[in-house]
C-alpha cells in the first residue's frame, strides 16, 4: 500500500496513540457471515437453499460457533427478503441461541425501511448494518456530494433508533481512510446513538501493526467518549492475513470478530470460521468444543459447493499428515498426540495424525503405515518398502503399499 496515492491512508505508518486502551475481550463473540458478505464471492459458490441454510444455522449454534448472523441483505428483492424472515422465524421457532442483523446502505432509506419490515413481521429486533464510505475518495469517484450522504446517514440512523432497531455502523474501506474523515463519520454515528461501529477492512490492506494502530486510535477517539459503543472487526484477505489481524483486533480489545465459513466471500474470501474459532481458542479468546469442526465444514463444502483443500488448515484431510521420517518417528514414539509437530491436537477437530510413506521417509512411516493398515510385514519387507518409495521417488498410496506388499508374498 502506498502512502503517495491520493485518497489513500497508510495506517502501517501512523504515528497515534502507541500503547493498549482497552482490555482484550475475554470471550470475543463471532458474527458469522456467510449468508450475507460469504454470498458476494464469485468461486462458484452454490446459494443454497432456504432448508439448507437452516441446517446450517442449527449447527452453528449448537455447536456455538457463532453467536450471531448478518442474515443477508433483505432490500435486495422480496424472494430474499421473505428467506430472511423463514430463517429468522426458524431459528426462533428452534429456541436457537442466536442473534441477527441485515444489512442496507446508511445513506439509503429505502434499506433500512426493508430492515425494518423484517424485524415487523417476525417480531425480532434484528440489528442494522449501516454501511457506507464516506471519505473524500469514494465520493470524488462516484460523483457523490459527501455533506448529503452524511446527512443520509444520520437521519437514517434516526429512523432505525426510532423504531426500537439497534444499529452498527460499518465505515467502508476504514484500513484506507485517514483518521480525520474515519472519526468524523463515526462520532456523527455515536451522536446518533449507534449500539456498534465495526471497523472494515474492505480491500484487505491492513496488516498487523495498521490493525493494532487503527483500533487504538478509534478507542481513543471514539470509544473513550461513548463508551456504551461496542467494536467490531470486518476483515477480508486479500494479503492473506486475516487470522492475524483478527487476533491482533482481539487483542486490542474489539467485542466481536467477522468471519464465513471456509473464509468464503468476494476476492480472495473473508477470514475462515473453522480457523478463526480454533486460533482463538489458542490464544484464550474463546473456550468452544471444536470436536466436530471438520464435520461441520464438510456440511459447508457441501451446501455451497466449495471443496475443502487437502491441505486446507485445521479442517484439511491431509493438513496432518507428514511423509517425513523425522515426524514420523516421533509420532510412533508417542503414547499420545503430543504437540511437538502441531498447533493443536489433530482429535481437537476431528481429524488424525496421518503418516505416509514417500521418498523423504524413514522405517518409522513404514511401521506406522502397515500398522494402520493392520499388516503383518518382516524387517525385510519394511526395507524393500522404503526403497521401493525411495527408488520411484513417490509418494505411496494406501493402495500402492498393499498391492506392493501381496505382490512380495506378505499377508
Amino acid at each position: 500500500m502506498n502512502k503517495e496515492i491520493p485518497g489513500i491512508y497508510n495506517w502501517t505508518a501512523h504515528e497515534g496513540v502507541c500503547a493498549p486502551v482497552r482490555q482484550p475481550s475475554v470471550n470475543v463473540a463471532i458474527d458469522n457471515e456467510t449468508w450475507r458478505d460469504g454470498m458476494q464471492g464469485t468461486h462458484s459458490i452454490n446459494h443454497p437453499t432456504t432448508e439448507q441454510r437452516m441446517d446450517y444455522l442449527q449447527a452453528a449454534a449448537q455447536n456455538n460457533y457463532s453467536d450471531h448472523f448478518d442474515i443477508g441483505f433483505p432490500a435486495s428483492g422480496e424472494t430474499h427478503k421473505d428467506q430472511i424472515i423463514d430463517l429468522i422465524n426458524f431459528s426462533v421457532l428452534e429456541h436457537l441461541d442466536l442473534t441477527f442483523s441485515a444489512a442496507g446502505r446508511g445513506a439509503a432509506e429505502g434499506d433500512v425501511r426493508a430492515i425494518l419490515e423484517v424485524a415487523q413481521r417476525t417480531g425480532v429486533a434484528l440489528e442494522a448494518d449501516l454501511f457506507l464510505d464516506a471519505s473524500s475518495l469514494r465520493a470524488r469517484v462516484e460523483g457523490w456530494d459527501r455533506g448529503t450522504k452524511l446527512g443520509q446517514l444520520r437521519a437514517n440512523i434516526v429512523l432505525a433508533k426510532k423504531n426500537g432497531i439497534p444499529v452498527m455502523f460499518v465505515p467502508e474501506r476504514a484500513s484506507v481512510t485517514s483518521p480525520e474523515e474515519l472519526f468524523e463519520v463515526c462520532k456523527i454515528a455515536a451522536d446518533e446513538g449507534v449500539d456498534r461501529i465495526a471497523i472494515a477492512d474492505t480491500t484487505g490492506v491492513l496488516t498487523p501493526r495498521a490493525t493494532s494502530n487503527i483500533f487504538r486510535e478509534t478507542f481513543e477517539r471514539v470509544g473513550k467518549p461513548y463508551p456504551d459503543i461496542k467494536f467490531d472487526f470486518h476483515e477480508h484477505e486479500d494479503l492473506g492475513m486475516g487470522i492475524a489481524n483478527s487476533i491482533v483486533a482481539v487483542s486490542e480489545g474489539v467485542d466481536r470478530l467477522h468471519a464465513t465459513s471456509r473464509g468464503i466471500g468476494e476476492r480472495a474470501g473473508n477470514v475462515s470460521l473453522e480457523q478463526l474459532l480454533v486460533v482463538l481458542n489458542l490464544q484464550g479468546f474463546r473456550n468452544v468444543d471444536t470436536s466436530k469442526i471438520q464435520q461441520f465444514a464438510l456440511m459447508a463444502a457441501e451446501i455451497l459447493s466449495v471443496p475443502i483443500g487437502s491441505h486446507e488448515p485445521v479442517v484439511g484431510l491431509e493438513s496432518t499428515a507428514t511423509s517425513s521420517g523425522v515426524h514420523a518417528s516421533t509420532y510412533a514414539k508417542g503414547k499420545s498426540v503430543e504437540p511437538i509437530y502441531f498447533a493443536f491436537n489433530p482429535a481437537d477437530v476431528g481429524l488424525k495424525p496421518i503418516v505416509k510413506i514417500g521418498p523423504l521417509s524413514g522405517l518409522s512411516n513404514v511401521e506406522a503405515v502397515c500398522k494402520r493398515l493392520g499388516l503383518d510385514v518382516t524387517e525385510e519387507e519394511k526395507v524393500a518398502l522404503l526403497n521401493q518409495a525411495k527408488t520411484e521417488w513417490t509418494l505411496l498410496s494406501d493402495e500402492e503399499v498393499t498391492h506392493f506388499l501381496r505382490r512380495n508374498g506378505s499377508k
